[in-house]
């Protein structure tokens, strides 16, 4: 009961609740949940797969740019042919009719691997030998020469700098420099 001029206390009970921002783990395990077979996973199992994911991608990448970096440099490069060399022992001298002589550095006969699947060789006191040529992957394959097919016609294992590039089949080896730099 209450008596004149008492005022009624009152006991409330407030309990304050601060919202906070979820965590990043909070956040990541709210997204994924709805993920089929992701979600049920342990959030340590969940990071895992991401970022073996996102390597396996950015691997992906890198290796694809790589690739076309190589072609980039194998096709607009003029090689100068350095070396050609048949079974290891037998040194060829190109000696592709028409080519102009250098006098600051003497002759100098050069290849080309078009973009367009075509090769321009060194001749051999003949014109320049037309051929067609593809890569994969380690691999170069000259085919369809038009003439000495019987030395350029193979699939050789490439190594390529910006300067160099180096051609090795089982019995032939061709080498050449970026625009004659020796």
């Amino acid at each position: 009961m209450r008596v004149a001029g008492q005022k009624a206390h009152v006991n409330l009970y407030f309990r304050v609740v601060e919202e906070k921002e979820p965590s990043i783990a909070e956040q990541f395990e709210r997204t994924t949940a709805k993920i089929p077979w992701y979600g049920k996973q342990y959030i340590a199992a969940k990071v895992f797969i991401l970022l073996s994911v996102i390597t396996a991608v950015a691997c992906y990448v890198l290796v694809k740019m790589k690739r076309a970096s190589e072609f980039q440099t194998l096709t607009e490069t003029v090689w100068c042919a350095d070396t050609i060399m048949v079974d290891g022992v037998t040194r060829l001298q190109p000696n592709t009719l028409g080519i102009k002589t250098d006098f600051t550095r003497g002759r100098v006969e050069s290849f080309r691997l078009l973009p367009d699947g075509k090769a321009v060789l060194p001749g051999f006191n003949t014109e320049p030998v037309h051929a067609k040529w593809r890569t994969e992957q380690i691999y170069v394959e000259i085919y369809d020469a038009d003439t000495f097919g019987n030395i350029y016609n193979n699939v050789y294992e490439y190594y390529l700098t910006p300067e160099f590039l180096k051609l090795v089949s089982e019995d032939v080896m061709i080498s050449g420099s970026k625009n004659g730099a020796y």
